[in-house]
C-alpha cells in the first residue's frame, strides 16, 4: 500500500469531559514516532464536543475524523478500524493517555518480532492514588502454546483486580486498552468487535484474536494511563445492570463452543459469569441509588441466579479452581443464602479496597 502508515491510532468519543479528551489527543500528539495517523469517531457525542473535535489543531498529523449516530464502542471501533491503513492498530479511550515513547515502543518491539497482537502494562489512575497494572512482569518475544492458553484466560477473567482466580494468576487483560493489533491479520481473520455488545465487548473481541493468533508477544512498560471515573460504566448505577453482562457472555460461551475449547476454559468462563453477577450486584441490587426495597432487590437477585448463563456457571463450577474467598459467594448461591451474599460481599469489598 503506497504511503501507509506504520499506525493508526482510534480515539472513539462519546461524552467526555473535554478537559480529559485534550490530555488524550496532546498524548497522541506528542509522540515521539511519528509515521502514525489518528482516527477520531465521534460516535454521537454532543454537540460541542463535535465542534471541539472538528476544530482542533491536529499540527502535522493526518488526521480522520468520522461522525457517526451512538452505536456503542464496539461499533466506533470498528468504524475506525474499516478506515484504518496502517501496518498496526492500537486504540486509546477518549479519557485516557499514553506516554510520549509508546508509539516508539510497540511499533519497534512488535517489528523486531513479528508480532500479530502485542499487549503491554498501564497505570491505572484512580484520581488520588494510582496502581501499576502489568499481566507479566518481563518481556515476552513470542508467547508459548502454554502461555496463549493463559493468555486467553486472563482475557476471560477480565480487568477485574478485585478479583484473582488461579488459572489466570494476577492482572488480567481484557480490555482494547493497552494493545497492538497486525492491520492484515485482523483483516484476513474477519475480526471485529461484534456490535450491540453493551460491556465486556473487548474482552470477547480479544478472546476471538488471541485464539487466531500465533505470534503474541508482550512488552512491559507502562505506555498506557487509565483514568478509572466513578462516572464511568463499571460505577453508574444501572436498572436490569446484569442484563448488559448477559450478551457478551453468551457470545463468549458460543465461541468456547465452537472452538472446542477444553473443560479449564469453560471452568474460568464460569467464574467469569460469578464476577459479572457479584458484579452486577453493585451496579443494581445493592447500589444505593436503586429506590426498591431491600427484600425486592434480593429477590430478583435470587431469581436472576436461576436463569442461563449464570444457572449453568453456578452449577458446573468447581471449587478447586477458586480461592477460598471466592468459594464463599458460591456456596451462598447454590444455597439461594442471598441476604448473606450482599453481606459478605459488602464487606469483602471494605477489607480489601
Amino acid at each position: 500500500m503506497a504511503n501507509r502508515p506504520m499506525l493508526s491510532v482510534i480515539v472513539p468519543v462519546y461524552n467526555v469531559e473535554i478537559r480529559f479528551l485534550k490530555e488524550c489527543f496532546e498524548s497522541i500528539l506528542s509522540q515521539t514516532f511519528r509515521d502514525f495517523e489518528m482516527i477520531v469517531v465521534d460516535d454521537g457525542a454532543l454537540d460541542e464536543l463535535k465542534k471541539y473535535i472538528d476544530g482542533y489543531d491536529w499540527r502535522d498529523v493526518k488526521v480522520l475524523v468520522i461522525h457517526q449516530e451512538n452505536r456503542g464502542v464496539a461499533a466506533a471501533r470498528n468504524a475506525g478500524l474499516d478506515k484504518a491503513s496502517g501496518k498496526y492498530a492500537t486504540f486509546v479511550d477518549s479519557d485516557d493517555t499514553i506516554d510520549p515513547e509508546c508509539f516508539e515502543g510497540i511499533t519497534g518491539f512488535a517489528e523486531e518480532h513479528c508480532l500479530e497482537v502485542l499487549m503491554w502494562g498501564l497505570n491505572l489512575d484512580y484520581g488520588k492514588r494510582s496502581k501499576e497494572f502489568s499481566p507479566y512482569r518481563a518481556d515476552i518475544a513470542l508467547f508459548s502454546k502454554e502461555q496463549k492458553e493463559e493468555v486467553q484466560f486472563k482475557t476471560l477473567v477480565g480487568i477485574l483486580p478485585f478479583y484473582v482466580c488461579p488459572p489466570a494468576s494476577e492482572d488480567a487483560c481484557g480490555s482494547a486498552c493497552a494493545k497492538l493489533y497486525d492491520k492484515d491479520f485482523l483483516d484476513t481473520h474477519k475480526l471485529r468487535y461484534t456490535e450491540g455488545l453493551k460491556r465486556a465487548e473487548d474482552m470477547e473481541f480479544n478472546l476471538r484474536v488471541l485464539d487466531a493468533a500465533d505470534r503474541i508477544g508482550y512488552l512491559y512498560k507502562l505506555y498506557y494511563n487509565y483514568r478509572q471515573l466513578e462516572t464511568s460504566a463499571t460505577f453508574t448505577y444501572r436498572a436490569g445492570g446484569i442484563e448488559v453482562f448477559t450478551d457478551s457472555l453468551n457470545a463468549m460461551r458460543s465461541h468456547l463452543v465452537s472452538a472446542d475449547k477444553s473443560d479449564l476454559y469453560f471452568q474460568v468462563y464460569y467464574m467469569r459469569c460469578m464476577f459479572f453477577f457479584l458484579e452486577s450486584m453493585d451496579m443494581d441490587y445493592l447500589n444505593p441509588n436503586n429506590p426498591k426495597p431491600f427484600s425486592e432487590r434480593i429477590g430478583a437477585m435470587a431469581l436472576q441466579a436461576q436463569k442461563e448463563p449464570f444457572a449453568e456457571a453456578f452449577e458446573k463450577l468447581r471449587g478447586d479452581h477458586l480461592t477460598f474467598a471466592r468459594k464463599i459467594p458460591l456456596f451462598l448461591i447454590r444455597h439461594k443464602m442471598f441476604r448473606m451474599l450482599a453481606l459478605f460481599y459488602n464487606a469483602y469489598k471494605k477489607i480489601n479496597h
